[in-house]
């Protein structure tokens, strides 16, 4: 059976023998709301048709054109990015690094992300991490810093 969602609030210091930091209730709710925000992020982009530019996949939502590619004929670090999105959720490895190559990481990430939360939420802990905040903060720093260095790769060879 599931764990009642609304045990009491965990104590931050983990007792003998369990691992990761406890979750209030609240928490395990939000776990349970993020992973089907990313079940619907992956969703919406499989229902997206890659664009074979490479960028401009996004414009079928509705948004405007890039404003960097617009203005200064330039791409942005998230040029390509649903486009390589809409290319993974068709098994299009190739295509979705040539689109955006630091999305990759970013969309297994998201994948992977999402049983993760399911777990979290039944176990009522974040399952093997003790920092989430920490984690988070490394996580999101390694992934931008992955989406600036491959912009700069692709400045340098315009």
């Amino acid at each position: 059976m599931f764990p009642p969602l609304n045990s009491p609030v965990p104590s931050p210091v983990s007792p003998p023998g369990s691992s990761g930091f406890p979750l209030t209730p609240a928490a395990r709710w939000l776990c349970l709301g993020l992973s089907l925000l990313l079940l619907l992020v992956f969703g919406v982009a499989r229902g997206l048709e890659p664009q074979p530019r490479g960028y401009g996949t996004h414009q079928q939502l509705g948004l405007p054109p890039c404003t960097s590619r617009t203005l200064w004929n330039l791409p942005c670090p998230a040029c390509g990015m649903t486009t390589s999105f809409a290319n993974l959720t068709r098994g299009r490895l190739a295509s979705a690094a040539r689109a955006n190559s630091s999305a990759v990481p970013l969309a297994l990430t998201c994948l992977a992300a999402i049983p993760w939360l399911w777990v979290s939420a039944w176990r009522g802990r974040c399952w093997k991490i003790d920092d989430p905040v920490l984690t988070l903060f490394w996580l999101l720093l390694s992934l931008m810093g992955l989406a600036v260095f491959e912009w700069a790769l692709r400045l340098s060879f315009l």
